[in-house]
């Protein structure tokens, strides 16, 4: 097994200095920098006071911004769900199909990423406003006197963020899917397991992978996701990535807004840590299968 000691600087690809170049450069560096600035003091007029200290990360567990991060926390949460929820039955068909019925699939799929970010923000606004397509509807129908308030509520921006992120959580479960070994579903019923067992001994095991890789894509942005949470909720409702902006450049507290950026990569390696460690060979299910 190669050791990092083993390696020489002397073997190191071009193409793999571009990429810690790129990686120190935009990533590393920046994350360092954010890092230091947390366990320093603001100073006045937004000016920076060089002196260590614990109180920004004390001050994260302030009640009222400990509840900003739970709501958001728990809104990804959901999200995220959500997203699997109605994902899966979507990667499950494209992955069955096959030729024309494929391909249009993916293109229905992808279609509304063909349009600019805040262009289908504002078209969510349209459909889920007071005056809004959808309201029209229900009060033209006579299922409701008056709007349904949805936009600028938490349900607006929980409806936002499933639309943005579905995609990006059909993909990792498409090509799972995808790979998976036909012969294991056919040795299952082979075996005498019905459809149901075949699923969840069979295919939810093995794709697990994909599944936890697709729940990552979206929950890790959406913890810090400013945009949607501003557009759809308005200034009722204050999420983590809208009250670290505020910090940076309305309140100019860069330590305060660093320490939040710093808890917020904490609880992004706890997520990473969980996927590792929940992380499955394929194969698995089969084995359990033979085994009962």
């Amino acid at each position: 097994m190669l050791k990092l000691t083993d390696l020489k600087w002397a073997d190191i690809k071009p193409s793999a200095w571009s990429f810690f170049s790129w990686l120190t450069i935009f990533t590393l560096l920046p994350f360092g920098i954010i890092l230091v600035m947390s366990f320093v003091q603001k100073g006045d007029y937004g000016t920076i006071n060089w002196v260590p200290t614990l109180g920004n990360y004390a001050r994260c567990f302030q009640w009222i911004y400990f509840n900003v991060l739970a709501k958001t926390v728990f809104l990804a949460l959901s999200a995220t769900l959500s997203c699997l929820v109605f994902g899966f039955p979507i990667a499950y068909y494209l992955a069955r199909s096959h030729g024309m019925q494929r391909n249009f699939g993916l293109v229905l799929l992808f279609i509304p990423f063909w349009t600019n970010f805040v262009l289908r923000m504002y078209g969510i606004i349209s459909i889920f406003g007071n005056n809004g397509l959808l309201n029209q509807a229900l009060i033209g129908s006579g299922l409701r006197t008056e709007p349904f308030p949805i936009l600028y509520t938490r349900l607006g921006v929980y409806l936002g963020l499933v639309y943005n992120y579905l995609p990006f959580l059909v993909v990792p479960i498409f090509s799972a899917l995808e790979k998976l070994d036909e012969s294991w579903r056919e040795a299952a019923q082979d075996l005498g397991a019905n459809r149901y067992q075949v699923f969840w001994q069979i295919v939810v095991p093995n794709i697990r992978e994909g599944i936890l890789v697709g729940a990552l894509f979206v929950f890790i942005p959406m913890l810090g996701e400013y945009v949607i949470p501003d557009l759809l909720g308005g200034a009722k409702e204050a999420f983590l990535g809208n009250v670290m902006v505020s910090q940076f450049f309305v309140m100019q507290d860069w330590p305060f807004g660093s320490a939040l950026a710093g808890l917020l990569s904490i609880l992004l390696l706890a997520t990473l840590w969980i996927q590792t460690k929940w992380g499955q060979n394929p194969g698995d299910g089969m084995k359990r299968m033979t085994h009962a």
